[in-house]
């Protein structure tokens, strides 16, 4: 890659970079190019040599969250059989995966949590986003049945639903909620609540 190749990749990421911050936090209607160009302190001729539109700009960040996301997910499908500590082992490591890619990205967490409910399109993004992770994760379930790790009764599906459910709901909470000292997470790190997650998708509320 030549010099000129980098510095072209460096001036997209950092118009990427501020497209996303701006859509999460003052939304994604309120956002003007000249927004996004003013924050970069770039022309706008520079702006649309990268993207022709602000939609183009908002599909690529969502379609590069989509890749990332689906990445870590792929982590969790095994190749041979493990015993249920080795899986859990492995399902760690894919929350902390997900979680390091949220704590690194959390205007892209927001938007694909909170939506782009105003462009039906963009809309349309997140929610196929939100559905390949759940076929990703029942695919990692079917691939645990096929080894004999689970029971074959199981309804890969419906697990996958839960799973995206609890994820949700920490990153969620974990991200978004205002951390006060009584907010259930103050008193447990990043890894500690990534550990108790997986705990809890493994053994429930009753750690049997």
């Amino acid at each position: 890659m030549t010099q000129a190749d980098i510095r072209r990749h460096e001036r997209e990421q950092q118009l990427i970079k501020i497209a996303l911050e701006l859509f999460a936090t003052v939304g994604y209607e309120n956002t003007k190019i000249s927004d996004i160009v003013a924050k970069a302190n770039v022309s706008q001729g520079t702006f649309y040599w990268y993207f022709k539109s602000k939609e183009a700009i908002a599909e690529k960040v969502i379609e590069d969250g989509r890749k990332r996301i689906l990445k870590a997910i792929a982590i969790g499908y095994r190749n041979s059989k493990a015993s249920v500590q080795e899986s859990a082992v492995s399902t760690s490591y894919l929350f902390e995966q997900i979680f390091q890619f949220a704590e690194e990205n959390p205007y892209l967490i927001h938007i694909l949590l909170k939506g782009v409910h105003t462009q039906p399109l963009l809309q349309q993004k997140v929610d196929e986003i939100k559905s390949e992770m759940e076929i990703a994760f029942a695919n990692n379930i079917e691939r645990a049945k096929q080894l004999d790790m689970l029971n074959h009764s199981v309804d890969s599906k419906l697990q996958a639903v839960f799973i995206m459910s609890l994820l949700e709901g920490v990153l969620s909470r974990w991200l978004f909620s205002e951390q006060s000292e009584n907010h259930p997470f103050t008193d447990y790190s990043l890894q500690e609540i990534i550990e108790k997650t997986v705990h809890f998708e493994f053994f429930g509320i009753f750690g049997v």
